[in-house]
């Protein structure tokens, strides 16, 4: 039997790798087939042979490429964007979802996360200046120095740097010290509503 055409075996390897990155799947043989204008028992045939070459790997599922093995886990945590946090004094705030957005697994892990905008000036040392989305893990624990979202027994909240228990108190800092400084919130009790990972920001 003939071998196939190595120029196109090459152009179809990196068509599946083009594909993979914009789809995050396999390209079907049907559709390898209407891109190079060939039938897809062709098609299969192609990937059958570069398969047995080492071109692809094909498992009678998927083709993967080298190029395929070197994209990200297409797996997403599914996130609310829940209005905005004062990044200044607690303040009274109404948990309203806007939108779902989905965050990549490879770069932001898995837990219950949720976004919030942050409004205020207190936090900017931390990188956290208005407009900035907070990526918030909803179950992770509050450890010295996280940045954490605060819910004080009044039902407020803010975003502050979490400093331990001093004297009976749970300490908060601001992380502004050009105009707060040394400045921190002391609490006898809060509820800890996350634990901010991640800022999405334009630069």
């Amino acid at each position: 039997m003939l071998k196939k055409n190595s120029i196109l075996k090459e152009q179809i390897r990196d068509y599946i790798g083009k594909f993979y990155r914009e789809e995050r799947r396999s390209p079907s043989f049907q559709e390898i087939g209407n891109y190079f204008n060939i039938n897809k028992t062709t098609a299969y045939r192609y990937i059958v042979e570069m398969n047995e070459e080492g071109m692809v790997k094909y498992d009678g599922k998927s083709i993967k490429t080298s190029i395929t093995s070197l994209c990200s886990s297409p797996a997403k945590t599914n996130a609310p964007v829940c209005g905005s946090i004062g990044c200044g004094d607690p303040t009274s705030e109404e948990e309203n979802i806007l939108e779902y957005v989905n965050l990549p697994e490879s770069i932001f892990g898995t837990g219950e996360l949720y976004i919030l905008r942050a409004y205020g000036d207190s936090m900017v040392d931390s990188g956290i200046e208005p407009g900035v989305l907070v990526v918030v893990d909803k179950n992770a624990q509050p450890q010295k120095n996280d940045i954490v979202v605060v819910l004080d027994g009044d039902n407020q909240n803010t975003l502050k740097q979490y400093k331990g228990k001093k004297n009976g108190k749970y300490i908060f800092a601001y992380m502004n010290e050009e105009k707060y400084p040394g400045e921190t919130i002391e609490l006898d009790s809060f509820v800890c509503q996350g634990v901010a990972k991640h800022m999405i920001k334009s630069f």
